[in-house]
């Protein structure tokens, strides 16, 4: 894609972001506000929230979800949105607010915060009228709107409530930069403070150099001790320790003595049928409640798992989708990618099972154009096919779900047993981690093109993306 084909995108997405406000606007609305947050789930450091106003004819292309942006273009944007913006404004929960209230009620408070620091700018500005009032009077008083991605939030004006915000709406997507920017900062200054965490790098989040450093300095005054629970319990894996970390049916066969055994991790980092001991205990080893077992026919193996004779195994196991699942909720992710346009895409299939195994799915696909991101070429897709399941689940209040993958990083960048070196990885890690706050996130590695019916309708959504 060359540079004028990309400009041009950009300029019509940023079309696109602006119609709703535009919407707004047109029925009656005088300002519209976007707000978002950021650092719901590092260990250590507070919840920023920012609330923006932008100008009706705010131009400036590029504006997008602050998570697909580099650090260098975010900061670049931040100093033009907060220099264009009509009004814009920063809310802190620090740690302490944190550990009080727990971080749902502390990330309100700061979007609150926020909120009211618009409020302030406005009044010093001189654009907040003694008739300003809520759009619930009808009296004829100017209305104003607030657009908050997936927050339920008593701000004192009428809200919107727009699922994934940050990437559809101009405002939302502005305050998720300004507050990335505010807090990223923020926490770059902790790292010269309190050095031997890395919280330049991971800006608080679990890494193992964050690990390390709580090992050898213990807690800083900015770190939240609640989140630091389990790290207590038993600091050397940040696991609560348990007894047994191998079962005696299996432990006989750690030499490879009994390699004709499939092993079965029902509850581990990845659940499914392994084919060796050392993938299995890679798994469970210091996974707290682990459960797993070792079967001489695989059929057993699957009907331990909830599943027939007839689901693939080759690493982990998966039902073909024509038969009965345990209840719960499944997402099989898979990506695509268009080498003649840089653009990267995903499916997901959504499978919903109740307890007397009825289902329900839901399909969704999405592409891309992120020439940093595109790099990593299919994996790119399968990435935001996970974040996209997540933000679903977590957009319908589901509070567990098992995420079936072709590529072993899904699962592996997300469970941090590999490294992370890049924006897209890096960005994608601490989603996973932030959304484990809320809710419980298992990955399932599938052989590709096993013949799953899910699997090959995600990898069929992946490529119709792209064609659109």
């Amino acid at each position: 894609m060359t540079k004028q084909e990309r400009l041009e995108r950009d300029i019509a997405k940023l079309a696109e972001m602006k119609a709703h406000e535009d919407e707004l606007r047109a029925a009656g609305y005088r300002y519209v506000a976007g707000i978002d947050e950021v650092g719901r789930g590092p260990l250590a450091g507070p919840v920023y929230a920012a609330c923006v106003i932008l100008p009706e004819d705010f131009d400036v292309p590029g504006v997008n979800d602050s998570k697909k942006l580099s650090a260098k273009r975010r900061e670049e944007l931040s100093d033009i949105i907060k220099e264009r913006a009509v009004a814009w404004g920063i809310g802190i929960a620090d740690n302490n607010e944190i550990d009080e209230l727990n971080i749902l009620e502390a990330t309100k408070t700061a979007m609150k915060r926020a909120i009211a620091a618009v409020r302030d700018m406005l009044s010093e500005r001189g654009l907040l009228h003694a008739n300003a009032q809520s759009a619930e009077s009808g009296n004829g008083a100017a209305k104003d709107i607030l657009l908050i991605d997936a927050v339920k939030l008593d701000a004192g004006m009428p809200v919107e409530s727009i699922i994934k915000g940050d990437e559809k709406c101009l405002c939302i997507a502005a305050a998720s930069i300004v507050a990335k920017v505010a807090r990223d900062s923020y926490m770059t200054e902790m790292d010269s403070v309190y050095p031997g965490y890395d919280f330049a790098g991971n800006k608080g989040y679990g890494t193992a150099k964050h690990y390390e450093g709580l090992r050898t300095l213990g807690k800083t005054p900015i770190h939240r001790k609640t989140f630091l629970r389990k790290f207590d319990e038993n600091p050397e894996t940040g696991h609560t320790k348990h007894d047994g970390a191998v079962s005696n049916d299996i432990a006989a066969g750690g030499d490879g003595s009994m390699a004709k055994k499939v092993y079965a991790v029902r509850k581990g980092r990845t659940t499914g049928i392994f084919m060796s001991w050392d993938d299995c205990k890679a798994q469970v080893d210091g996974f707290a409640g682990a459960e797993y077992k070792s079967f001489a026919d695989p059929a057993d193996a699957m009907a331990y798992l909830g599943l027939s004779s007839g689901a693939a195994a080759s690493g982990a196991a998966a039902s073909d989708g024509g038969e009965k699942l345990p209840e719960g909720v499944r997402a099989y992710v898979d990506g695509s990618f268009d080498a003649a346009n840089g653009r990267f895409s995903c499916g997901v299939v959504m499978v919903m099972i109740d307890a007397d195994g009825n289902s329900e799915t839901s399909e969704f696909n999405a592409a891309f154009d992120d020439e940093e991101a595109a790099k990593q070429r299919n994996v790119a897709g399968e990435v935001m096919g996970s974040r996209l399941a997540i933000e679903y689940c977590l957009k319908n209040g589901i509070n567990k779900v098992e995420i079936y993958h072709d590529y072993e990083g899904i699962g592996a960048w997300a469970d941090r047993r590999w490294k992370a070196n890049n924006p897209l990885t890096q960005g994608y890690r601490d989603f996973v981690a932030e959304a484990r706050q809320n809710m419980e996130i298992s990955f399932v590695k599938v052989k590709a093109h096993s013949g799953n019916k899910y699997n090959e309708i995600a990898d069929k959504l992946a490529k119709e993306a792209l064609s659109e």
